[in-house]
């Protein structure tokens, strides 16, 4: 499912992501599992932006935590991210390719 997301730049976001298996159960990942939310300029880019990685949640519920660092640096414009569940090499989608729109912080500071 696609979730489109907008921030502001250069503040702290946090996002709860909820995992469930095919049945709509709710899902923990195992101890050799990490949730991935990762952020790319397009879709097609192999580098990341960032990624932030997971491994604790709580019944399903895993929350990622961006810190203003991880966007103070970047251009105000629309970027990509998915979420997905990287096991060994193998990875499992969790939200789809959607946009990752950061906004200027108009008090603050600027957007190059």
């Amino acid at each position: 499912m696609k979730t489109d997301i907008e921030i502001v730049r250069g503040t702290t976001n946090t996002f709860d992501i909820t995992v469930t298996d095919a049945f709509g159960q709710l899902y923990t990942l195992s101890a050799n599992e990490t949730l991935l939310f990762g952020v790319k300029r397009t879709p097609e880019d192999i580098d990341y932006i960032f990624v932030k990685s997971v491994k604790v949640g709580d019944n399903g519920v895993y929350s990622v935590v961006l810190h203003p660092e991880d966007t103070e640096q970047c251009s105000c414009c629309r970027y990509y991210y998915d979420v997905s569940i990287q096991s060994g090499d193998d990875f499992y989608n969790v939200i789809e390719t959607s946009s990752f729109n950061i906004a200027p912080n108009i008090t603050k500071k600027g957007c190059g």
